[in-house]
């Protein structure tokens, strides 16, 4: 059964919308202890930083402390690593276990009707908050792991040992009737003088990333086998689906190299202080090896995140670490409509963050108001107290400006857990009407 990208998105936009109340009632609670734990973690960072307990006696708006902390972030891992790690873990662990308290019963809602318990005082924290933890936590440590950890370690030492080849001192004697007339150069510089420096330059860097770009390529030929399309004929031809992989693969790492090689070997040079000829020498250098492996190392770690993205929601709905049928609605062509309804939902939901909520109407449209309505106030406070603005307007105003931001911005946070319930819940529902275990049941 194929995903219905416009129905799939649908579905979670209008779980986010419809089921408001539900949402708001499920997720208040868990929603403002991070507010209060992210702030809180903010000062404690500061404090870290300064030496000494900063509170809002020294710093009065929270905008400004998250301004500081970020200006003097790296002075404070640098100076007490363990300070500021140890508030890190503590944060990460409270805001997991506080989302998980509200995104379990929300999926389980979009996925099997089941409605919240009730009660408006609410965080719990239980067997289902569990699966939602491990089952998404599973998803990142395969990938961080089992995919991205080997690749990176592999990349690491091969770049270091090609590196230190290359650069590697060694005595030459240019005359060879005198043994006291000793130069010193490099194995790279000595290539470039026997013509070789391609080995360098582009041999040994085609062989680092060749490996990996070979495995991207024989997970693309597996994904896309006959037995992952429903819809594809029983015996398919395994030379031609090999060749149009290939050339696919082949094609959309040309096409991404050529998009971002400018960049990174404009950035590396910037980094390394290179100009003139030796910013010109960068061509076919190993960066442009470094670039290949990102992009190889990128799509890795993208497949294997969209394989397992639905996981969590089936451990959720079916209260079991079962893994029967979990990847039955990211099989063959499932995966890219699975990513391009990711990247919509994303592109949606920040588009309507920052443009329309915070761009337009609280950047532009909410400000006139009211501002009209203080200068209409203003005005009434001055002719029934001798021409002067009452001492009470201004900081109303500003607190009636500052909670209004603050609730918009909860609100929208509010639909976009929902849009992410929603989807986990109709990814679920798909996963069961695709699995085997769904065709028995309904031939029975």
């Amino acid at each position: 059964m194929g995903l219905r990208i416009l129905s799939v998105i649908g579905d979670a936009l209008n779980f986010g919308g419809r089921r408001m109340e539900t949402i708001a009632r499920v997720a208040w609670l868990p929603l403002s202890l991070l507010l209060l734990a992210n702030m809180a973690a903010v000062f404690g960072y500061l404090s870290i930083i300064a030496g000494r307990v900063i509170t809002f006696e020294d710093i009065p708006n929270y905008l400004s402390a998250t301004q500081l902390y970020t200006q003097h972030a790296a002075t404070g891992f640098a100076n007490n690593a363990a300070g500021m790690w140890s508030i890190t873990a503590a944060l990460t662990f409270l805001q997991t276990v506080l989302v998980a308290s509200f995104m379990a019963p929300l999926i389980r809602y979009a996925g099997l009707g089941e409605k919240p318990a009730p009660g408006v005082i609410r965080a719990p924290f239980g067997p289902d908050q569990v699966r939602f933890i491990v089952a998404g936590l599973f998803s990142f440590l395969f990938v961080a792991l089992l995919v991205f950890g080997p690749v990176a370690g592999a990349s690491y030492y091969a770049l270091k040992y090609i590196v230190a080849a290359m650069t590697e001192t060694r005595a030459v004697f240019p005359d060879p009737e005198s043994l006291h007339t000793i130069e010193f150069t490099t194995a790279g510089a000595t290539l470039a003088e026997q013509g070789m420096a391609w080995i360098y330059s582009h041999a040994l860097p085609a062989a680092f990333v060749a490996p990996f770009a070979i495995i991207l390529w024989i997970i693309v030929f597996l994904h896309f086998s006959p037995r992952n399309r429903p819809q594809a004929p029983e015996r398919g031809n395994a030379i031609l689906r090999a060749l149009v992989t290939l050339m696919a693969t082949a094609a959309f790492l040309a096409v991404a190299y050529f998009a971002l090689r400018q960049e990174v070997l404009q950035s590396y040079q910037q980094i390394a202080g290179l100009s003139g000829d030796a910013a010109k020498n960068l061509a076919g250098s190993p960066v442009d090896a470094i670039l290949i492996f990102g992009i190889v190392a990128y799509l890795l770690i993208g497949y294997f995140n969209l394989r397992l993205y639905p996981y969590p929601a089936v451990a959720v709905c079916r209260k079991s670490f079962s893994f029967a049928g979990a990847f039955q609605t990211t099989r063959g062509w499932n995966i890219l409509k699975l990513w391009v309804i990711l990247t919509f939902v994303s592109l949606f939901l920040l588009f309507v963050q920052v443009v329309i909520i915070n761009g337009l109407f609280l950047g532009a449209l909410l400000p006139w108001i009211i501002n009209s309505l203080y200068a209409a106030t203003a005005v009434s406070t001055r002719l029934v107290n001798s021409g002067v603005t009452g001492e009470w307007v201004l900081p109303t105003f500003v607190w009636i400006w500052n909670i209004t931001k603050i609730l918009f911005n909860i609100f929208w946070s509010f639909f976009s857990f929902g849009v992410a319930a929603g989807l986990y819940g109709r990814l679920y529902r798909e996963t069961e009407a695709a699995s085997p275990e769904s065709d028995l049941r309904v031939s029975a």
